[in-house]
């Protein structure tokens, strides 16, 4: 069983024909095996793959409309619509995306929105978090630490670590981007999987146990530093497992061509205005 059917999306959950199909069509468009404008595969073409009913079919057909993915257009059919018009933080579209051969390109760009969102997320927890919300994260840290290794219960935990800390924000905006960070962390414990021992587990776990000392004392800066610390480690372990996978040899130059760029903090209050 793979990381993602761990925690599978609404569609998973249902059974039948409907499922598959999505599931088919909507990873070979956002891998781009079939490019924007090509025409999706019809009735009979997928029942030369699988045994497609015209029901689930159509029923596939509008939900993948729906997501943005495609578009029916009288006299033309139905062919993939633009990338730049599909809403690529739905948490669906993100997991199809990494559901494949996602480009490390596209893992680079979510690792970096999340690096963008995490450590403000951690800086905010500390300032903000209640009791209650230190408490879960704390629970999710206590089950990082049990649950072994690389489990399906340490992912579990590691999940709900990062989520806790988006709650304890107390911003509604920064808690619906709870899909960018699930999808980042499932990703790289995908990767992980097999890949790595409990002594591998060190480090990442005293990370994890600093940034949540630093949300206890309420140190908003050091909660953030540590953040930073916890996702650029991932993103470069990530990258470079992406580019092991593909070609050992051009494993190091691709993780030096894809490491991610610098985040400069903006300031914060308004700037300075010059008399004139």
């Amino acid at each position: 069983m793979s990381v993602f059917e761990l925690f599978p999306s609404p569609v998973q959950k249902t059974d039948g024909l409907f499922a598959q199909v999505v599931e088919r069509v909507a990873v070979a468009i956002v891998s781009g095996l079939y490019k924007s404008g090509d025409i999706i595969p019809t009735l009979e073409d997928l029942n030369a793959e699988m045994s497609v009913s015209r029901t689930a079919y159509r029923e596939a057909i509008k939900y993948l409309s729906s997501k943005g993915l495609i578009e029916a257009r009288p006299k033309v059919g139905t062919r993939v619509a633009p990338r730049a018009t599909w809403n690529l933080l739905d948490p669906e579209i993100l997991r199809w995306s990494l559901s494949g051969q996602a480009s490390g390109q596209f893992v680079r760009d979510l690792f970096e929105l999340r690096r963008v969102i995490e450590p403000s997320a951690a800086r905010l927890a500390a300032l903000r978090r209640t009791p209650e919300q230190l408490a879960a994260i704390q629970r999710a840290l206590d089950g990082m630490t049990t649950l072994g290794a690389y489990t399906e219960g340490n992912f579990r935990a590691d999940l709900a670590f990062h989520e806790a800390i988006l709650d304890a924000t107390n911003n509604s905006a920064l808690s619906c981007l709870k899909s960018v960070v699930r999808t980042t962390v499932l990703w790289s414990l995908r990767l992980n999987t097999g890949r790595k021992t409990a002594a591998d587990f060190v480090k990442p776990l005293a990370d994890h146990t600093r940034v949540y000392e630093a949300i206890a004392a309420r140190d908003g800066e050091q909660a953030a530093a540590f953040m930073t610390v916890v996702v650029v480690d991932a993103v470069e372990e990530t990258l470079e497992n992406i580019a092991t996978q593909r070609d050992p040899k051009a494993a190091r130059t691709e993780r030096a061509t894809l490491k991610p760029a610098p985040v400069v903090p903006l300031p914060i209050g308004r700037p300075k205005t010059t008399k004139k």
